[in-house]
């Protein structure tokens, strides 16, 4: 029983370590779209792509691949 209780304390930890990883998370999409957009009205469409194509494959892209990790 105390095996079972060790892992609930564990679970609990790594629940909480998730969701502060998944606010961080959130935070840099939300700064990569503001660069983008900032970029992108300076006219600096390479600079604009190239944040576009971080937000894209990086992270969305790591978003789609842990969902579909999920449905397996």
């Amino acid at each position: 029983m105390d095996d079972v209780l060790r892992k609930v304390e564990e679970l609990k930890a790594l629940v909480v370590e998730l969701e502060a990883l998944d606010r961080q998370r959130v935070g840099l999409g939300d700064r990569l779209v503001d660069l983008e957009h900032f970029f992108r009205t300076v006219g600096c469409p390479e600079l604009s792509q190239q944040a576009l194509d971080a937000f894209i494959v990086t992270y969305a892209g790591r978003v789609f691949e842990l969902a579909d990790g999920m449905r397996a």
